[in-house]
């Protein structure tokens, strides 16, 4: 029998381990806990982390010359070396890259589909926003609820159980978290133990957002192809990407402690990305990964005075 739908504000015990409180979670809840390798609190940190040169020098595609020359000159008086200090040589070596290549159009105009090209990619774009909103009075819950939609098997279970925290998108016919805890918790709960793939799981709140993101970009198999491998009619191996392992490879390429490109801080010549389509996925990647480093390279005030939050 469904729960009653007025809302609560009862943790699973799976919050309590979020938190790290001396709460030991029940068998059934730590089962659905899942926390990002490496730490969650990196996805905040990264909210603000530019992932191209237009984000760089915080500006939009259409931007002039002159537009691009003051940015530069702005930030590079904060960012120089013999202001910020050593930490800033990354980031100050980026924005003398940046400056010729953007002050021409026509580069502007191709570099602006390769950046759409990396943000299909789910590498670039973050900006710690969430898909899903949260419950009045639930903001500040340490805890949230996510759907692997590359697993869900698009059943309904969790939205008919859950419909205020739970619904069906159209495109891809999978369940998603559309506002969180919206629900009463045992609900939610339920929910997640009537799930015949284990595709929802509790997650700290800190790391939603890029879960979310990320998710975006992962790809999805046919929802049919899902279901007769789950009947045992497919011997076909299942998609192995997963949203806390992409999750997972965008905090690491983007960490301090990252492996540097050999080839400096770009990573690899952005006009050859700005013409074809011959520049691998990965070197894309490596690039918005390392206009990120080096911006998290930047001291905390560095980066408040250059890049402060909206």
């Amino acid at each position: 029998r469904k729960p009653p739908r007025t809302r609560g504000r009862r943790r699973p015990a799976a919050a309590c381990e979020a938190e790290g409180l001396v709460l030991v979670p029940s068998s059934d809840e730590a089962r659905h806990f899942r926390s990002l390798g490496g730490g969650d609190d990196g996805a905040v940190e990264l909210a603000n982390a530019p992932g191209d040169f237009f984000e760089l020098l915080g500006l939009e595609e259409d931007c002039t010359e002159d537009d691009v020359k003051a940015s530069y000159r702005r930030l590079q008086k904060i960012v120089h070396p013999d202001v910020a200090g050593a930490a800033a040589s990354e980031a100050s070596a980026l924005l003398n890259a940046a400056l010729p290549l953007l002050c021409d159009e026509q580069f502007r105009v191709r570099y602006a589909a390769a950046r759409r090209r990396l943000r299909e990619l789910g590498e670039g774009g973050f900006d710690g926003t969430c898909v899903s909103t949260w419950a009045d009075g639930e903001d500040g819950n340490p805890l949230a609820v996510f759907v692997d939609e590359g697993q869900c098997i698009g059943c309904t279970h969790c939205s008919d159980i859950a419909p205020d925290t739970f619904a069906m998108e159209m495109t891809h016919g999978r369940a998603r978290v559309t506002t969180q805890w919206a629900d009463v918790a045992e609900a939610i709960s339920e929910a997640i133990d009537m799930c015949p793939v284990d595709c929802i799981y509790y997650v700290r709140s800190t790391s939603l957002a890029l879960l979310e993101f990320v998710m975006k970009g992962c790809e999805r198999e046919d929802i049919a192809i899902l279901r007769r491998r789950l009947s045992g009619n497919l011997s076909s191996s299942a998609s192995k990407e997963s949203p806390f392992t992409k999750a997972e490879v965008f905090l690491k390429a983007r960490s301090k402690k990252a492996d540097r490109p050999r080839d400096g801080p770009v990573g690899f010549d952005p006009r050859q990305a700005a013409v074809d389509d011959s520049v691998d996925d990965a070197e894309l990647a490596e690039h918005a990964a390392s206009i990120a480093r080096a911006f998290l390279a930047l001291p905390a005030d560095v980066r408040e005075q250059g890049w402060p939050r909206g």
